[in-house]
């Protein structure tokens, strides 16, 4: 069975996402168009999580999401950060449960093209 790797490439000086062109080799160096890339620094590579919002958009590490949590018969909406966390191997909100455990997920943004609603996250948490 084959499994297909999707990731988004956030290109500093362009200032926008893309997925052209790009590939990762098995020790996770960026290529575009097979050759390596001699700025890496000016690449953010954010990994699919293989799941969608409530919207269809598609959900990527580093998005800003807002989720629906449902505790003691009452619904409060939260807002997070997706992350990778490589001890168990899934996607997790920062500081919060896995990806899979949120209903109701809206996309609010990211910290890329949101840089503002990223800091205001960021404020919020301290």
């Amino acid at each position: 069975m084959a499994f297909t790797i999707r990731f988004r490439v956030w290109d500093k000086q362009e200032k926008e996402f893309s997925q052209k062109g790009f590939s990762l080799t098995l020790d996770g160096k960026l290529l575009k168009f097979g050759q390596p890339i001699s700025n890496e620094d000016n690449f953010i590579v954010n990994s699919f999580t293989g799941l969608k919002d409530k919207y269809d958009k598609e959900l990527y590490e580093e998005d800003i999401i807002e989720h629906t949590v449902a505790k003691g018969g009452n619904l409060t909406q939260h807002t997070g950060i997706i992350r990778y966390n490589n001890e168990h191997g899934a996607f997790y909100l920062e500081n919060g449960p896995p990806l899979l455990q949120l209903f109701s997920i809206r996309k609010v943004g990211n910290p890329y093209e949101n840089p503002i609603l990223y800091d205001l996250y960021l404020k919020s948490k301290s």
